[in-house]
């Protein structure tokens, strides 16, 4: 902008000297000779040459400046630090496990040694795009499917999650096998999750849709779904806390069908040596019981004898990401 009205005042710079000289010259002479009527002409004919390059001049293009490529990595004391988003929800009181996780990701680095900034919630989109696009980011919980596991590198598992699906404990769909429920169910999910491709690959015909997870429930209640693909935590949350009207009829899970451990989610560019130092740090947590301390400091429950903890603790999970259910969930 500033290259375009910097030609636009030098062409009107000289315009303006030629506009002086002809008054000067000839706009106080009552007699013309016809020497003057040709240097008259010639001044006019220059005025008005500059004055279609004023207007031109509004309109030359701007030279491109380059555009830097802008980074979103972090740095302390000069080297490279890993950014570690926030999960979402995790200054909610109600809804302990996001703090949780904070607090366990956290703990994972601070034994591991490793520099590190706490950077705010944001959309879950951005932040996957950062860390796919940036070099030392952390997301989580994080499903580990087929589809993500060349994006990122892994450490966990770090918790699991068992894929049911919700309707009214008193619809038809409680004694109907899963490929059936696929085909005749209208199932609301979330858009973009990990549900959405594996629902639609496994057959499902009605998939609906939703922006976001807090819709889902809405919807089962409004009829415009038979049955939501959604986490039981998140449900209960939203069905006690944030809806209470929805206990008013039972909802109940209909079928687990999947099984899905979540990883912390590390950019690909991190050293390979890094994300197994951090991968030791939390097999170390598991093995000296702080897993379960902090478990214990959130209120979540700590039964080392169910099911979901005996997976956790078990080692040889390291790396599993999901299995089929067929109805079990254990």
């Amino acid at each position: 902008m500033f290259f375009r009205y910097a030609a636009f005042l030098k062409f009107s710079s000289l315009r303006q000297i030629l506009s002086s000289l002809f008054q000067r010259l000839f706009l106080g002479r009552s007699v013309f000779k016809g020497s003057d009527i040709i240097g008259c002409s010639v001044i006019a004919l220059l005025v008005l040459a500059f004055a279609v390059q004023d207007v031109r001049a509004q309109y030359l293009p701007e030279p491109e400046i380059p555009v830097q490529q802008q980074t979103t990595d972090s740095f302390i004391n000069g080297k490279l630090a890993y950014t570690i988003h926030r999960s979402e929800g995790g200054g909610d009181p109600i809804r302990p496990e996001p703090g949780y996780f904070d607090d366990l990701v956290v703990s994972v680095f601070q034994d591991a040694g490793l520099p590190y900034v706490i950077a705010e919630q944001a959309p879950w989109k951005r932040v996957m795009e950062q860390a796919m696009q940036g070099a030392r980011h952390v997301i989580y919980p994080t499903t580990r499917t087929a589809d993500r596991e060349d994006s990122f590198k892994w450490v966990g598992p770090i918790s699991r999650t068992i894929w049911n699906l919700y309707g009214y404990a008193d619809a038809k769909w409680q004694n109907m096998p899963f490929e059936e429920i696929l085909v005749s169910a209208r199932i609301g999910v979330l858009l973009g999750s990990a549900r959405e491709p594996y629902l639609r690959r496994r057959g499902a015909h009605q998939l609906v849709l939703v922006p976001r997870e807090d819709l889902l429930l809405p919807m089962l209640q409004a009829d415009r779904v038979d049955l939501i693909a959604i986490g039981g935590s998140v449900l209960r949350h939203y069905r006690d806390i944030v809806d209470p009207s929805a206990q008013q009829r039972d909802i109940d899970g209909i079928l687990p069908y999947r099984s899905c451990f979540l990883y912390m989610a590390i950019s690909n560019a991190a050293p390979i040596d890094e994300v197994e130092t951090l991968q030791n740090s939390l097999d170390k947590n598991k093995k000296s019981g702080q897993f379960i301390e902090l478990r214990e400091k959130h209120g979540l429950s700590s039964d080392t004898d169910s099911a979901f903890l005996r997976a956790m603790l078990n080692l040889d999970n390291n790396g599993v990401a999901c299995l089929d259910l067929f109805g079990r969930d254990d």
